[in-house]
């Protein structure tokens, strides 16, 4: 009997380490492309402290310590790239977050499924569309002889032109993250909705609770943990941009870099224009830094007000 058991024991290991090594198989090509494409590239870093020359490569190159970021830093540019990819990025934090659990607290009020599914298939949509197709339908409504100009001339008298008024981009640029961004976001957050116990509602119904307050007392608290958790990531990256929106959807015009010119778009045109590839390397270790300080110092101030909703 004992020696059956033991027969048992080794004939469930087998197959254990089978599966393990299936397992581990299965994940192979998602750990080369993770080591070819994210791991392997970090040696560039060393580029960020070099007078890089392509001829001589990242370990011929003369090394010149913090000179790149003390050039970045003392351009005149600095202050307004950096001000301008910060402030755009928390104003598209805030408004997708916002409209985003609008638009999953609207989809939970919808009963028909041909009209949720309708619904979800086209915020789903402009997600899946580039940021060059973007900018062009962009410029059907923004320019001169566009619908929106159009419509502003035939009701003020006045003609507008978006494209050299930097102003009215603070604006323009947030509509057209939540465009592109906050219906996947909204389904996200649906999603979670969806794991919510639906007792908790019946109570609150028979407490005679209306659908407004089972929304702002129910649904909001109970998805209090994932907002957190997209926040954290999304603050992360509030020092990078999506470099589609502010070149494309500006069609790159200079007379609006004092609002749409962020870091990603200065690196470019330093890589365009001078083929720095040392300062570029510098900025955009410096993007990674911050963005990591970022994360850490959130999500410590999370784990402090709610551990369970933390990150890490």
């Amino acid at each position: 009997m004992h020696g059956k058991s033991e027969g048992q024991k080794r004939r469930r290991s087998r197959l254990r380490s089978r599966s393990d090594r299936q397992l581990f198989t299965m994940c192979l090509p998602a750990m080369a492309k993770l080591l070819v494409f994210s791991y392997i590239p970090m040696v560039g870093i060393l580029m960020a402290f070099e007078n890089y020359m392509p001829r001589k490569g990242i370990f011929g190159s003369e090394f010149i310590g913090l000179k790149n970021f003390e050039f970045f830093f003392k351009s005149s540019d600095a202050f307004r790239i950096t001000r301008n990819t910060i402030v755009m990025n928390l104003i598209f934090i805030a408004s997708g977050l916002v409209v985003a659990l609008a638009l999953a607290l609207l989809m939970n009020e919808v009963r028909s499924k041909l009209v949720l599914k309708s619904a979800q298939t086209l915020m789903f949509l402009p997600y899946f569309i580039s940021w060059t197709l973007g900018g062009i339908i962009l410029t059907t409504f923004l320019d001169m002889d566009g619908i929106v100009t159009q419509a502003v001339y035939h009701m003020t008298g006045e003609e507008i032109n978006f494209y050299a008024s930097p102003g009215y981009w603070w604006v323009i640029l947030p509509i057209m993250n939540i465009w592109k961004g906050a219906g996947v976001s909204g389904i996200i957050y649906y999603a979670n909705i969806l794991s919510i116990d639906k007792s908790l509602y019946e109570a609150a119904s028979i407490d005679g609770a209306n659908r407004l307050q089972c929304a702002f007392h129910i649904t909001l608290p109970q998805l209090k943990t994932m907002i957190i958790v997209m926040t954290v990531m999304n603050l992360g990256n509030v020092i990078r941009s999506d470099f589609g929106i502010f070149y494309f959807g500006t069609r790159n015009s200079s007379i609006l870099y004092p609002v749409t010119d962020v870091i990603d778009t200065y690196v470019f045109r330093a890589l365009n224009q001078s083929g720095d590839f040392s300062m570029a390397a510098a900025v955009g270790l410096f993007q990674s830094v911050v963005g990591c300080i970022l994360i850490v110092v959130t999500n410590a101030v999370v784990r402090k007000v709610n551990r369970r909703a933390a990150l890490f």
